[in-house]
């Protein structure tokens, strides 16, 4: 997000002043409570959903087919490199939710079809701006460009009189970045604090926000390293978390659970 406001909005200001403004934003949210930022999700959810259908529809005139050909250029190789890594976006990242529902959904089966119903929706939105973005712009361009959906919107004209609408989506793409960054965040601290058996997790927001900031600027310093990281890192730091521990958790329980019916029945 820093990134992306140095390069577009404030190109003189220095990336660590930023991204404290950022981390002091999250920091004050994760401080409020978990029930205080979901109610205000709940505001702007559906105001945030209907903006973005009014940009996918207004942008599809913009498409043009051929931007897409010829299809498997280079091969299937880049193609199933690039689906896994959009596809670990919305379907192992989501797995931090898991640090929320046991302790914070009341009713567990519609936690859990919200939960897959929400991922669906994550996933369909996902593949369709990345597929505007290539039919719009191009592979090159949508490739070299730090914010294709930015630039994309800049190209929207719907009779002269709905267009200019790149600040909408800027708005849009810095909310969502920011509920991510808050529930990335809030589970961090409370995994912390959890560790060293402390209920209350709010002390360790300020201290474990300052090492946020700065582990911003270890891994993403610059624009290419923060491609960089995506193309090379991204896709194996999320297997770990959101398929291997998993897994091992699965079949940890598993083995538990026959194991005890196994003396169960020999008892």
């Amino acid at each position: 997000m820093g990134n992306f406001i140095e390069t577009f909005w404030m190109p003189d200001t220095p990336l660590i002043a930023l991204n404290i403004l950022l981390a002091a934003v999250v920091i004050f949210t994760v401080r409020l409570g978990i029930e205080t930022f979901t109610r205000t999700l709940e505001i702007f959810f559906i105001p945030v959903l209907i903006l973005l259908i009014i940009f996918l529809v207004s942008i599809i005139p913009q498409a043009n087919i051929q931007h897409i050909q010829p299809v498997f250029e280079n091969g299937a190789k880049p193609v199933i490199r690039g689906t896994l890594f959009f596809l670990s976006v919305f379907t192992l990242s989501p797995v931090m939710f898991l640090m929320i529902f046991p302790s914070k959904v009341n009713e567990r089966k519609k936690g859990g079809k919200a939960f897959y119903i929400g991922t669906l929706i994550g996933g369909i939105i996902l593949i369709l701006v990345i597929m505007l973005d290539i039919l719009v712009l191009g592979p090159d361009t949508t490739a070299r460009n730090i914010a294709p959906s930015y630039t994309m919107a800049k190209k929207i004209n719907v009779g002269n009189f709905l267009m200019r609408i790149e600040a909408i989506i800027a708005t849009i793409w810095i909310f969502t970045t920011y509920t991510r960054t808050v529930m990335y965040f809030y589970v961090s601290v409370v995994v912390f604090s959890n560790i060293f058996n402390i209920k209350d997790y709010r002390p360790f927001t300020t201290a474990l926000g300052m090492i946020m900031v700065f582990y911003s600027l270890i891994v993403f310093p610059t624009v290419p390293s923060a491609g960089e990281f995506n193309k090379n890192i991204w896709l194996f730091h999320a297997s770990i978390f959101g398929l291997v521990m998993p897994l091992l958790l699965f079949i940890t329980v598993t083995f538990e659970n026959i194991i005890k019916k196994h003396h169960g029945c020999q008892q």
